[in-house]
């Protein structure tokens, strides 16, 4: 059997390493991105970013980052050299209708689906810094013939601990969008009582542990604000088809939570951020608040200052941050320490 995963950033070389230790040679990974492609061999992964190498594939697991409308996705698959007989499992997070799309495509170019192709959607699943791999957790499937269905139990069925079965393949894109749009309601939700506990005095922290000693009950931490790439982007895709006052004001709440943050701070600070990664414990920039923050602060005509433990001083100044040294802590300039600002990532409106 050979398998392709296509798209190689977090998820999918996730999944492309996990899929590699259970079909040792059998798997290649490709992506558009040629740098990437080139560093990955470097490190001796079987990878390419020339789709007409790949030839003979049983198994395509689509991740790639879909674009807003699902142009990515569909772009990927128009370069694709797709077989007769091969199953296809869109594993991104898709913009509602996509997988309709897909198929409209895939019969454009002569394939009848459950009979010369076999189209799944199982959408990833991975909360980075708890989960190890994609296969860690439950998956849902949803197909629309079940012949496609049948191949895709075939496969994931020995990789995961639960296959959810769905009769209607939207309700599995609508499931992976609403788990996140969820998320996000709910730290919006958090981000609001947390500014009331700071403007009456009260410890957020002590009525966390008060709410969430019953057992199902969840009141969430905080951070600089709902980051990453995957929760902003899926509310985005929900608002597109459910037009709602409730994800609408979720989204303002988050935006008035990160003002309020560099409001409180205001100008001509020298300000300490602690913990600069999109999420803590995760080493990843990209779609981060805090980054988003750090410069929000300096255009507001502040001195900003960086510390992350997760990355060195060189990875840090070269992203273009400035790295606190610890001088502020000697006190050896009176005028700076009096001038000073710390910031914690989740305490963010408790200014030191």
């Amino acid at each position: 059997m050979k398998i392709c995963v296509v798209g190689l950033g977090n998820i999918g070389f996730n999944l492309f390493i996990y899929l590699c230790q259970k079909f040792s040679g059998e798997v290649i990974g490709v992506d558009v991105n040629e740098r990437k492609v080139a560093e990955l061999r470097r490190q001796g992964h079987r990878v390419t970013a020339d789709y007409r190498s790949l030839t003979g594939v049983d198994v395509w697991l689509m991740a790639p980052s879909t674009g807003n409308q699902g142009q990515n996705l569909l772009a990927a698959l128009d370069q694709m050299i797709i077989c007769p007989g091969s199953l296809i499992s869109i594993e991104s997070t898709l913009p509602l209708g996509t997988m309709w799309r897909v198929r409209e495509f895939l019969e454009e170019k002569g394939f009848k689906l459950g009979t010369d192709i076999f189209l799944i959607h199982v959408p990833h699943r991975i909360m980075f810094g708890v989960d190890k791999t994609v296969c860690d957790t439950p998956r849902v499937i949803g197909a629309f013939t079940e012949a496609c269905l049948e191949k895709g139990r075939q496969f994931y069925t020995p990789l995961v601990p639960l296959l959810v079965e769905v009769s209607d393949v939207r309700v599995a894109e609508l499931s992976k969008v609403v788990e996140n749009v969820k998320r996000y309601v709910d730290i919006a939700f958090a981000q609001e009582i947390y500014g009331y506990c700071v403007d009456q005095g009260m410890d957020y922290d002590d009525l966390r542990r008060a709410v969430n000693s019953k057992n199902n009950v969840e009141l969430l931490g905080t951070d600089w604000g709902i980051g990453g790439e995957c929760l902003p982007k899926d509310m985005s895709f929900l608002r597109t088809v459910c037009h709602s006052t409730l994800l609408a004001g979720a989204e303002q709440a988050d935006g008035e939570y990160r003002d309020r943050i560099v409001r409180q701070v205001g100008s001509g600070k020298r300000v300490i951020v602690r913990g600069l990664s999109f999420k803590t414990g995760v080493k990843d920039l990209n779609h981060s608040r805090g980054v988003d923050l750090v410069r929000a602060l300096e255009a507001a005509g502040n001195t900003v200052l960086v510390e992350d433990p997760l990355f060195t001083p060189d990875e840090l100044s070269g992203a273009g941050f400035e790295i606190n040294d610890g001088i502020d802590q000697g006190k050896e300039n009176q005028d700076i320490v009096a001038d000073r600002v710390i910031l914690e990532r989740q305490r963010a409106l408790n200014i030191i």
